[in-house]
């Protein structure tokens, strides 16, 4: 059953005080450069925004306001950087058996490259 779409857009980050949890990530680009923008939206809002099109029997588009938490931008040339480094990160979780619940390893970083 299809309940809707929700559109979420996160505040001026120059004016937000937001909390240090962030449970979504947008991540757009423009030109030569890429946008991280992690977004804090309180969980119930989206349970009650749920449960009235649940009530309502129809699906809908529901547009809400987060909290940007943090945003990054960064030279298309750099976040092609981390590419193999979020792959190889992806697998790791994947391959862990439980979601959410990643295999204990040790932590391997490469910085600058």
């Amino acid at each position: 059953m299809t309940t809707g779409t929700i559109t979420l857009r996160g505040d001026d980050p120059l004016r937000a005080v937001a909390p240090t949890f962030a449970n979504f990530l947008a991540v757009s680009h423009v030109g030569t450069e890429v946008q991280l923008e992690f977004i804090y939206l309180d969980i119930n809002v989206i349970a009650q925004q749920i449960d009235k099109v649940k009530q309502e029997g129809a699906p809908a588009h529901v547009k809400l306001q987060g909290k940007t938490v943090a945003k990054l931008v960064m030279p298309i040339s750099s976040f092609l950087q981390l590419k193999a480094h979020l792959l190889q990160m992806f697998e790791t979780l994947e391959g862990s058996g439980d979601e959410g619940q990643p295999k204990k390893e040790t932590r391997k970083r490469s910085h600058g490259r």
